[in-house]
């Protein structure tokens, strides 16, 4: 019988990580969570933590072992510059990347370094602190930009960031209502891309490689206000703008949430300046991410299922969607 996806052993991973990388065995393995990849915490005999990836197969941004190599090189490349991000071990043999023999073939891994503290949704923030964090967004764009590599990623363009996820929501549009949504999705979606298609023509340094998933559960905030990120699974070329679109509030949003989002703006545009274009572009943005979230996790349905899209799910998209495409009337910095 074939196999979609499995989950490995953990003692049979700390064996793994033992053999692979100089660390102080013997090693506890434990599952953090299983969603892209399966992620496991690594405690060594001195209660050192590490992270270990395993990356699952078949994913529709992963176009071969290259794109992993573009991610660990990236992780290397930030940290080496002192920026707050995890950074990949090396092997014994000295590779960053190992490659493991599962039941459904081949798996590659990584080590990474423990992203200690919290993740941003836990707990209150300053507005200093929140003006730290976006103007730590925007120092690792201009790291992003002096990034040299031999490898490729892909492009969070308009396929990627509406017309794919708009093509997976199709089968699940069974009633007449269903389809009118999803209909209006489609007629939503050309604005959406013609927007997209605006934006990326400003050209210079508003594309270019970001994180593409930087919500607040990616970033982790320790006792002395130090920011480390994490999870560059999604990371590729694209509009910096979205990068920042997941902190992004509406003009209907509760006041405290606006602030933070001011705040982190205000930060960014302290390091990199945005044009007028990419500050007017955050509701269209917005839009663009609802959208591909839920088109992401269709991609994965093979392994986590799809009893969570119901008919609902659309109608909530296309809510979500025509609310997060409003203009924002708030004055910004630009």
């Amino acid at each position: 019988m074939r196999v979609t996806h499995s989950l490995l052993h953990a003692e049979d991973l700390a064996q793994l990580v033992e053999r692979e990388y100089a660390v102080a065995a013997p090693v506890r393995v434990t599952l953090l969570n299983r969603g892209f990849n399966d992620t496991y915490l690594v405690t060594d005999v001195e209660g050192g933590r590490r992270v270990l990836r395993v990356y699952n197969r078949a994913k529709y941004w992963i176009r071969s072992e290259s794109d992993l190599r573009f991610e660990v090189d990236l992780l290397e490349h930030l940290a080496a510059a002192g920026l707050g991000v995890i950074r990949p071990y090396r092997r014994t043999v000295g590779d960053r990347l190992g490659r493991l023999t599962a039941p459904e073939g081949e798996r590659c891994y990584a080590l990474f370094t423990h992203a200690p503290g919290r993740p941003l949704f836990e707990g209150t923030l300053t507005t200093g602190q929140w003006r730290d964090f976006g103007s730590g967004i925007a120092r690792m764009h201009l790291e992003m930009d002096t990034f040299r590599t031999g490898h490729d990623r892909y492009h969070l363009d308009e396929h990627i960031l509406v017309a794919r996820p708009l093509a997976s929501l199709a089968p699940y549009a069974g009633s007449d209502r269903a389809a009118a949504d999803l209909a209006e999705l489609g007629r939503l979606g050309e604005r959406l891309t013609g927007e997209i298609r605006r934006l990326r023509a400003i050209g210079g340094a508003a594309y270019g490689i970001i994180h593409a998933d930087l919500h607040r559960g990616n970033t982790h905030v320790d006792g002395d206000g130090r920011f480390v990120t994490f999870d560059f699974d999604h990371c590729g070329f694209g509009l910096r703008a979205f990068d920042l679109v997941a902190l992004y509030r509406g003009p209907e949003s509760p006041a405290e949430e606006r602030e933070q989002w001011t705040a982190a703006l205000s930060g960014y545009q302290q390091v990199r300046p945005l044009s007028r274009s990419e500050v007017a572009g955050f509701p269209v943005l917005a839009a663009c991410r609802a959208m591909w979230d839920v088109g992401d996790w269709l991609a994965a349905t093979d392994r986590n299922g799809d009893a969570w899209v119901t008919e609902a799910v659309l109608t909530k998209l296309l809510a979500d969607v025509r609310k997060a495409a409003e203009p924002d009337p708030t004055p910004r910095l630009g």
